[in-house]
């Protein structure tokens, strides 16, 4: 990708003592390694992302308090942008939260139980769903704030959701009712790509150029594969195939700068700082 900045690097560069701000508040103690600041400058936009899922989830509260179906509608597919590219963190670091916010296919609360009522039922009968979804990513928020964020976790967040986009997104998608199946794998694919380069990219080149290379091009390559028209043009075979070679090379690489092997399954160590 050579030297040109993604446009969210971009704007923090603009916004950076915002998150010299957050730093400040939520860095590690003792002398912080490389991974560690990078880590910090992520969490700006991680604070951001969630953020905005909360700014739609009250924009779909008062579309409900309104009757406004296709508001309601609207602010809800809004909404989840945030989230889904903030799932390298939401799994692995708040997973009760996670499946508060968005446990799927579990139509009782969260995202995906408003998505039934608006999408499914045409119904705007979601207050109290709604007003739960709003308190836990304000939670979140302020979790978020505070919480330690070891790049080993992060890096294992990242694989675990480049799985996740070529296994148990493929076949249909997430948010079927909505029709924003596609949306939410573009979403995390953009959440992937971000948190590798801010967190990852400069470290993997500096250690194995080669493997960073092939890191940038199977994310290349995912972002391509979920840039069709609709999910019937989606090749499940060819996006199953890239994320599982996306997950082999950071496993592959992850000792190569520091690392242990990214896993995707949840580890007691991985709640260890």
């Amino acid at each position: 990708m050579g030297t040109v900045l993604p446009l969210r690097l971009q704007r923090w560069l603009t916004t950076v003592t915002f998150g010299f701000a957050v730093a400040m508040v939520a860095a590690p103690t003792g002398s912080a390694t490389p991974f560690d600041e990078a880590a910090e400058r992520y969490r700006p936009y991680l604070l951001e992302d969630i953020s905005r899922a909360e700014s739609g989830a009250r924009t779909l509260r008062e579309r409900l308090a309104n009757h406004d179906l296709a508001g309601a509608k609207a602010a809800w597919t809004a909404a989840r942008a945030g989230w889904e590219r903030s799932e390298v963190f939401t799994t692995g670091f708040v997973p009760d939260l996670d499946q508060e916010i968005d446990a799927w296919p579990d139509a009782l609360k969260g995202f995906h139980a408003i998505e039934a009522k608006l999408f499914g039922a045409h119904s705007a009968d979601a207050l109290t769903e709604t007003d739960s979804l709003i308190s836990n990513l304000t939670n979140l928020g302020e979790k978020i704030r505070t919480i330690r964020l070891p790049p080993q976790r992060l890096l294992n967040g990242i694989a675990r959701l480049a799985y996740e986009v070529g296994e148990s997104k493929v076949e249909g998608g997430e948010s079927r009712l909505s029709g924003t199946s596609l949306d939410d794998m573009r979403n995390n694919v953009d959440g992937i790509e971000f948190a590798y380069r801010l967190i990852f990219e400069q470290t993997f080149e500096a250690a194995d150029a080669a493997l960073a290379a092939a890191v940038r091009q199977h994310i290349e390559q995912l972002k391509t594969l979920v840039r069709v028209r609709d999910l019937k043009h989606l090749d499940p075979d060819e996006l199953r195939r890239a994320s599982e070679e996306l997950v082999v090379i950071l496993q592959n690489g992850a000792p190569r700068i520091g690392l242990q092997k990214p896993t995707l399954e949840e580890r007691p160590d991985d709640q260890t700082p």
